[in-house]
Parts: C-alpha cells; sequence; structure tokens
C-alpha cells in the first residue's frame, strides 16, 4: 500500500534496495550417486557418472566421495599426518581443523606429481553421528584459476551428511527399472544390484512375515541348458532361510526372448517352521543373469504369486545401461 503512493521510480529504487537487503537463498547441497554425504558444488561441476562424486570434464577437475565407517575413520585419520600424505606423494601446504554441522573435519591442502604433472589437491576427512566422510578434491594446475583456494574450501565447508537415502535414489543405481510394481513396494536396495520389494507399509523383520520379492542382478552365468537347471538349483538351495526345502515343479519359459528357469517350491521358515511358498525364476543372456525370488506364507501365496509374475513381466534393462 506504501509502494502506491510512491512516485514510480522512487517506488522501483526502494523495492530494488529492499531485494539487495534480503540474503541470498543458499543453493541445496547435491548428493551424488545416491551418497549419504553432499555438498553445494560450484557450477562447473556435475555428478560424476563412474564414481561418487563431482567432475569437470572441461578441465579434468574431480571431487570424490567416500563414506567412512568408524572402525575405518582412526586409520584414515592416522594416513593423513604429514608423513602418511609424503608416503602418498603429497607435498602438504597446509592443514586446519574445522567444525561442520556433522562434526569436526580435519582439511589439508598439497600439491602431488603425477607423471610430468602437478596436480594441486584437497583432502577431508569429516567425522559424523552415524559414519564419517572422505572428501578428495583434484585439480590440474590449470584449473587453479576457475577453481581458487577459497572457493573449494567453500564448498568443502558445505558438507552435510544425512541419515538415510530416499529408495527412489537408491532404485537409479540399479541397472533395471520396474514397469508394474503391481501394489509391491520397494524397502532396500543392496549395492546397485538388488532390490528387495514387500507390500504394505512395514518393512518385513523375516522371510516369513508377509510377501517378499527379490530382484537382483549378476554377471556372468552358464552358458549350456543343462548347467543353467543345475546352476538354478544350486542358487535355491544355498539359502539359509528355509529348511526342508522341495521343489514342486519346474519350467523353462522365455522373458524378453531370453531363457527364463522357473523353480516352485515349498518350505519351512528356518527360525519359525512356518509354511513358506517360493517362486524362483533366473533369466540368463547378454552375459549377465536376472533373477527373481518370490516367498510368501503358504496362506497368502493364491494372492501373491500373481504379484511376483507381474512384477517380473514388467522388469526392463534400464535405458543406456
Amino acid at each position: 500500500m506504501l509502494l502506491r503512493l510512491l512516485p514510480a521510480r522512487v517506488a522501483a529504487a526502494l523495492a530494488a534496495i529492499v531485494l539487495l537487503a534480503l540474503p541470498a537463498q543458499a543453493a541445496d547441497p547435491v548428493f551424488p550417486g545416491a551418497s549419504h554425504v553432499g555438498l553445494v558444488v560450484p557450477a562447473g561441476l556435475k555428478p560424476s557418472t563412474t564414481f561418487r562424486g563431482f567432475v569437470d570434464p572441461d578441465v579434468n577437475a574431480s571431487v570424490l566421495i567416500l563414506e567412512v565407517p568408524p572402525p575405518v575413520y582412526s586409520k584414515l585419520e592416522a594416513e593423513m599426518s604429514a608423513e602418511g600424505l609424503k608416503k602418498q606423494g603429497m607435498t602438504e601446504e597446509k592443514r586446519e581443523t574445522v567444525t561442520l554441522n556433522s562434526g569436526k573435519a580435519l582439511i589439508v591442502v598439497g600439491d602431488q606429481a603425477v607423471g610430468d604433472k602437478t596436480l594441486h589437491k584437497w583432502v577431508m576427512l569429516a567425522s559424523g553421528t552415524e559414519m564419517g566422510a572422505l572428501i578428495a578434491v583434484q585439480l590440474p594446475a590449470e584449473a587453479k584459476a576457475k577453481y581458487p583456494d577459497a572457493e573449494v574450501r567453500a564448498m568443502l565447508m558445505t558438507l552435510v551428511m544425512r541419515a538415510s537415502v530416499p529408495i527412489d535414489e537408491q532404485l537409479k543405481l540399479v541397472p533395471v527399472v520396474f514397469g508394474d510394481l503391481s501394489g509391491l513396494r520397494p524397502f532396500r536396495v543392496l549395492g546397485n544390484s538388488s532390490v528387495f520389494l514387500t507390500e504394505g507399509p512395514a518393512d518385513p523383520k523375516d522371510v516369513a512375515a508377509q510377501p517378499l520379492l527379490i530382484v537382483s542382478v549378476a554377471p556372468g552365468g552358464p552358458e549350456q541348458d543343462s548347467d543353467r537347471a543345475n546352476f538354478a538349483r544350486q542358487v535355491l538351495f544355498s539359502m539359509g532361510d528355509f529348511k526342508d526345502l522341495r521343489i514342486v515343479g519346474t519350467d523353462i519359459i522365455r522373458l524378453d526372448n531370453l531363457p527364463t528357469y522357473e523353480i516352485q517350491a515349498e518350505a519351512k521358515d528356518a527360525k519359525t517352521d512356518a509354511a513358506l511358498k517360493v517362486v524362483q525364476w533366473i533369466r540368463f543372456g547378454h552375459g549377465a543373469l536376472l533373477r527373481f525370488l518370490g516367498i510368501a506364507p503358504t496362506a497368502a501365496w493364491s494372492e501373491a504369486f500373481p504379484k511376483f509374475r507381474a512384477v517380473r513381466d514388467g522388469v526392463k534393462p534400464r535405458s543406456g545401461g
């Protein structure tokens, strides 16, 4: 209302002053590769597609992020002594201890000769509640003008650690996509190769609690049909979650025009003796195998099996993978 009572030029000038006085919105941290560790990085750095961190291919700059479990932290801390870094070929220029939101951190700056080139390096070891982080920044000498020390230090000071990684981010690491979840819910991803799905809001505490489907990808696999059938049996019987496992049916079907070995079985839960039904499909081809393992209490099998099959039929290779 006040601005309406002022001349246009004065109002515009006052509005500009107000905007300049407001604090700038801080950029959000980026968590590359579904990492627990994030940084606010300068505009030239982008998440890497080959390692957990950031790269600027124009100047061959890189930022490597490693999550550090508590047992390893003290060992890395010892290796970051001046003598330890010297053994790794790094000449220390300066070091400092700083305080981040996650805890204390040690920062060391120096140069390292690699062949006929000299790399400028920043190494930061940061503590946290559940884990630590090791950040390694590597810059060729010609990249120091683009990323001066003050800017690199400012980036390192933005480090944050999150307690958990959203499941959607974890799924992006797996080389397959799910076209039809059929009411099932992904709740866990192991590495970049296995996805666990269930139904209902609660995560199962054991295999007998509720229907469970595990989808996993692995390289290799036998080439001969007879070897594949034996391989499928061995994989199923190698699991320690069952007892009294008994195969009740086998088949060979084709998924995406590739041979897929089906085994249906009955078993008991190794912990509770609860009656279970099990299905395993292993699809072979293209130098890898895709395995589906569906498990459900016997009473829930008639509803669970069609859902397992629907998810199976909707799984496809990730585009570009």
